[in-house]
């Protein structure tokens, strides 16, 4: 069976392009008829609806795009994006700079802007100067503002140069000066951090996973594996799986990680529906529960659903995609036990797949709306995301000089805090705010950049 990975697009800077503007496409190109023939059979077998029928006698990427559904489309800050997209294969490689951490903007009700972080990358420059909550009040010298928000940081580390940023905490207003450089093409492993924590009689895992690449060779698959088994043998009876900040990657992981959280795994059942075009050979393929990674060639995977009594999963508005089919497909089998906290996620329940040369030639490259991400049942009726069954704004609009965020996998973290004390028999003590729109923005800004966070490179079948 060949290595299956399905992308979970969210708006990726740079490569999506917007519907109702062309600003950003391929300079226009002679006729290629051959070539339009080889993109119009790629999209009659694979394409998740029926391609349009139109002429032949066109400019490449706009023969692409007349053939596009009107269902291939989805709305995102207001804007409209196509799932499928064409791309020159002549365009040359990019270098992406990461700051080490994301961060979000938040106008506050005082009326300051402030950049938020959110968390601090490994391996980085960043590492040895920020933490999660800190304010970052200027940039290079610059002040932060709602109107330069968006963009003052994003075009101060994209040029790879040494930043400096001026910051604080909530409750003190006093600053300091910290300066480091970004990292160049930096890939973020998806555990960030993970943690058991101690409730009355309870043991509490948590995993905070901010992407859904399996890795080379699953190698973040087998890592996630692992700690599961961890957990199973260390006495873990709750499990909080924190995916406030996953967009998406591929389903080998989400696969991996539901064979564990199941009761009573039977890998002749599937966890996951695939739901291709009606009309295709083949319109529904499972992806069913496994006993190990790798398409059943890697390591084992626990039975640690046996053990768990309830599954928290928190969420936030960039979770997307993978994350997505993972709370559909997981609440399928688990519905009475799985908790959602946080806050709504995105709604997006298709995953494209990317084709090679040997689909289209050696000019284009395509990202194709392949296929539905639906659970057992087949469904897959998630656009309008995931209300959280508890929701809790992690940053408000009023707490400007009241909360410090907490480390990720701590007691003292702003959601997990409020879990634990579920957990132990309390309440949550934290009401819901309103966030102001621009923080909103600016998690789909910061988020989306991460590399092999959104995007996999995928073989069509």
């Amino acid at each position: 069976m060949k290595k299956r990975l399905f992308t979970i697009l969210t708006i990726v800077l740079g490569t999506m392009f917007m519907v109702s503007c062309g600003g950003n496409d391929n300079p226009v190109t002679p006729v290629d008829t051959t070539t339009n023939e080889q993109i119009l059979t790629v999209m009659k077998n694979n394409y998740l609806w029926t391609p349009n029928n139109v002429a032949l006698n066109q400019e490449t990427t706009a023969f692409f795009r007349s053939l596009l559904s009107a269902n291939d489309v989805y709305t995102d800050g207001g804007n409209k994006y196509n799932y499928s997209r064409i791309s020159s294969t002549s365009e040359p490689a990019v270098t992406v700079y990461d700051p080490g951490f994301e961060y979000a903007i938040n106008n506050y009700i005082s009326g300051v802007t402030y950049y938020v972080v959110l968390y601090v990358k490994p391996n980085t420059p960043a590492k040895d100067f920020m933490a999660r909550g800190l304010y970052i009040t200027k940039v290079n010298g610059t002040a932060v503002t709602a109107a330069n928000a968006s963009t003052l940081l994003a075009s101060a580390y994209s040029k790879g140069e040494k930043i400096t940023l001026s910051i604080r905490t909530p409750m003190i207003t006093e600053e300091r000066s910290v300066s480091f450089s970004p990292v160049a093409n930096y890939v973020e492993a998806p555990m960030h951090t993970s943690s058991i924590l101690t409730v009355g009689s309870k043991k509490v895992g948590y995993i905070a996973y901010n992407n859904f690449s399996a890795g080379a060779n699953y190698a973040y698959d087998n890592s996630l594996a692992a700690k599961l088994t961890e957990f199973k043998d260390k006495g873990v009876t709750d499990l909080v799986f924190d995916v406030r900040y996953n967009s998406g990657g591929s389903l080998s992981g989400v696969q991996a990680l539901g064979s564990a959280l199941v009761k009573g795994r039977d890998i002749n059942k599937a966890f996951i529906q695939q739901v291709y075009r009606p009309d295709l050979p083949t319109p529904v393929r499972p992806l069913n529960f496994q006993n190990k990674t790798a398409d059943g060639k890697g390591v084992a995977i626990p039975t640690l659903g046996d053990q768990l009594g309830k599954i928290y999963i928190i969420t936030g508005q960039t979770t997307a995609g993978a994350s997505e089919a993972l709370i559909n497909a997981i609440k399928a089998y688990r519905a009475n036990d799985v908790v959602l906290v946080g806050e709504k996620t995105k709604g997006r329940n298709i995953a494209t797949a990317r084709t090679t040369e040997k689909e289209t030639g050696a000019k284009w490259n395509l990202t194709l709306a392949y296929l539905y991400m639906a659970d057992v049942n087949k469904n897959y009726n998630y656009t309008a995301g995931f209300a959280p069954n508890t929701p809790i704004q992690e940053v408000k609009v009023a707490a400007e000089k009241k909360i410090l965020l907490g480390e990720l996998g701590t007691a003292d973290e702003v959601i997990l805090s409020q879990i634990l004390a579920t957990i132990g028999g309390a309440k949550s003590t934290l009401s819901v705010e309103t966030r102001s729109t621009g923080f909103e923005r600016e998690l789909k800004t910061s988020l989306s950049n991460r590399i092999g966070a959104n995007e996999t490179m995928v073989d069509l079948q």
